[in-house]
């Protein structure tokens, strides 16, 4: 009967150690969640709190980042290119209007030349079918010596009666030849275009005291500039 009694009563106290040690495993798991729980929450109240937030909207506004070097470096080289770029687009405007400014130049000297002293290829009395007249002088009266020096004004008005006689303009005219026409107050010229030598004028001019040289024939002489 004690032996019974024992028995049971050993039973019991087994029963309520393991009762007790359970709930006490299930107190440490609870414990264990809540902390888990708790740590996690706090984690994402204190990252709430660093990120900065626009007043406007509420947003998060991320932190400017730092430029790495080669971000830097790109940088550098963009604005250098952009600054050749800008150079170069300047200097190619500039010479452009040095081109026109040069263009309206010669403009402005072909108008002088038809409206002043001198005839000229644009005159309508020139070409090798015109009806010539002299050229102008900027000669005396009874002064003239015929010249074939180079860069003198004879010379230079001998030039203008054959850009005149033939109506080649001053930038396409080539002088093969300019010489003697068999007087002092003759000359006879042989000109072309560059790329026609083989097919050149050949011009006579006759001085006109007081008023210039003027054209009294043009040929085509082809192989007259050969020797020259």
């Amino acid at each position: 009967m004690k032996d019974s009694f024992n028995s049971r009563y050993s039973r019991t106290q087994k029963s309520k150690k393991k009762n007790l040690i359970l709930n006490a495993l299930i107190g440490v798991v609870f414990i264990g969640i809540l902390a888990v729980g708790a740590s996690m929450l706090l984690g994402d109240d204190e990252k709430a709190s660093t990120e900065p937030k626009s007043e406007e909207n509420g947003t998060t506004t991320p932190e400017p980042k730092e430029e790495s070097d080669d971000s830097a470096a790109k940088k550098d080289s963009s604005s250098e290119s952009d600054e050749k770029n800008t150079e170069s687009t300047n200097k190619d405007k500039e010479d452009s209007e040095s081109v026109e400014m040069s263009e309206e130049d010669k403009e402005e000297q072909s108008e002088d030349e038809s409206n002043g002293e001198y005839k000229n290829h644009t005159d309508e009395s020139a070409g090798p079918d015109g009806s010539w007249e002299p050229v102008g002088t900027k000669q005396q009266d009874g002064e003239h010596t015929n010249s074939f020096e180079e860069g003198s004004i004879d010379w230079e008005e001998k030039q203008r009666a054959l850009q005149y006689a033939t109506g080649l303009s001053p930038d396409e005219i080539t002088y093969w030849w300019i010489g003697n026409g068999g007087s002092s107050s003759t000359a006879k010229g042989i000109v072309s275009k560059a790329e026609n030598k083989a097919e050149p004028f050949v011009v006579m001019l006759e001085w006109v005291d007081g008023q210039g040289w003027k054209p009294t024939s043009v040929e085509r002489v082809p192989g007259a500039a050969d020797n020259n």
